[in-house]
C-alpha cells in the first residue's frame, strides 16, 4: 500500500474545534459543576441547545479565510 506524504503538523481546518471550545466555556461557565456522566451528559444537552445556529455559521464562513492563511503560511503554523 503506497504511503502518502502528510505534514507532521498539518494545520486542522476542521472548524468544530471552534464549536467545541465554545462548547466548553458555556459548560464552565455554569454555576454548579456537573457530577458524574448524567450531570455531565444533560448539561452538555442543554448548554448546546443555547448555541444559536448563527455563532456556529460564523465558524465555518471563515473557512475561505482559514485556506488561504494555510497556503500563504506553505501549510504551516497560522493564526487560526
Amino acid at each position: 500500500m503506497p504511503k502518502l506524504d502528510w505534514p507532521p503538523s498539518s494545520p486542522d481546518l476542521n472548524q468544530i474545534e471552534d464549536v467545541w471550545h465554545l462548547l466548553k466555556d458555556h459548560l464552565n461557565a455554569r454555576r454548579a459543576r456537573p457530577r458524574g456522566k448524567d450531570e455531565m451528559s444533560a448539561a452538555v444537552e442543554e448548554e448546546w441547545g443555547k448555541i444559536p445556529a448563527e455563532e456556529i455559521l460564523a465558524f465555518i464562513d471563515t473557512l475561505p479565510q482559514r485556506i488561504k492563511a494555510v497556503i500563504a503560511a506553505n501549510g504551516g503554523h497560522t493564526a487560526w
